[in-house]
């Protein structure tokens, strides 16, 4: 079985505090994997750990047979990862092709002199952008006509997708996707999880999400965080039947 992300006694510490204790797991390749648990657990730290934005204090993490020790976040992206964020992640002012431009920027090997006298490369880039975008337009269910409309102008929910458009334009083999149905309502979450399951194929998927309904119709298995600790990993069904989970997690949100 290949291995998309393996993770080794993860640890990080700030000052005192642990943010995540001694984290131990792994997500097959073409895989999508939930990660679930109460605020404060350590999820947000696990995914920048994974993502290069951070450093371990002690652990590492693997993808794709790559550890990332002491690579930079734009060396991790290279390596095929891509990253959405908690809030909404797009370019307000800017048109909706101008920000999937963006996400594709790292491929965009040529400059604006190369552009401008459309060399053959250049040229092949233009072409290779253009047909990604109407592609991933297309996967997002973002119409045509939105091309050169303001992305703050589009629906909340098409913001949300826009934001897993832009993070496809770098074709990553591993997306990791932080909290993406936040603040959906139930319509826009199930149009969330029909682009999110078509776009599985071939991908590994991470995702970080508050939605247990969200998690079960999308995870393969989900890894549950409590305290800086992996508490349990296995199915969706067995997680959420698990009394750790039900503790640490359905019994936090009891509590609020």
């Amino acid at each position: 079985m290949t291995l998309a992300i393996q993770v080794t006694g993860l640890t990080k510490r700030y000052g005192g505090v642990t943010a995540l204790n001694a984290v131990q797991l792994s997500v097959p390749a073409s895989s999508i994997a939930g990660i679930i648990g109460p605020n404060g657990a350590g999820k947000s730290t696990f995914f920048d750990l994974v993502n290069g934005i951070i450093e371990p204090s002690s652990g590492g993490v693997t993808v794709m047979g790559h550890p990332l020790a002491g690579l930079a976040p734009h060396q991790v992206a290279a390596l095929g990862v891509a990253r959405t964020f908690q809030r909404t992640a797009v370019f307000a002012e800017s048109s909706v092709i101008e920000n999937l431009a963006f996400g594709r920027h790292m491929h965009m090997r040529h400059g604006v002199v190369a552009s401008v006298l459309r060399t053959r490369r250049a040229r092949d880039e233009i072409a290779r952008f253009e047909a990604l975008a109407e592609d991933v337009m297309r996967i997002a269910e973002l119409p045509t006509s939105s091309r050169e409309m303001q992305a703050g102008t589009l629906a909340y929910g098409q913001q949300r997708r826009l934001a897993v458009a832009i993070a496809l334009m770098s074709e990553p083999r591993i997306l990791l996707l932080d909290e993406p149905a936040a603040g959906m309502n139930t319509q826009e979450k199930l149009e969330l999880v029909q682009m999110l399951r078509g776009i599985a194929p071939g991908r590994t998927l991470l995702i970080v999400e508050h939605d247990m309904a969200t998690i079960e119709s999308l995870c393969d298995e989900v890894h549950v965080f409590d305290d800086g600790r992996l508490v349990v990993s296995d199915s969706p069904r067995r997680v959420f039947e698990h009394p750790e989970v039900i503790e640490a997690y359905l019994g936090a949100e009891d509590d609020e």
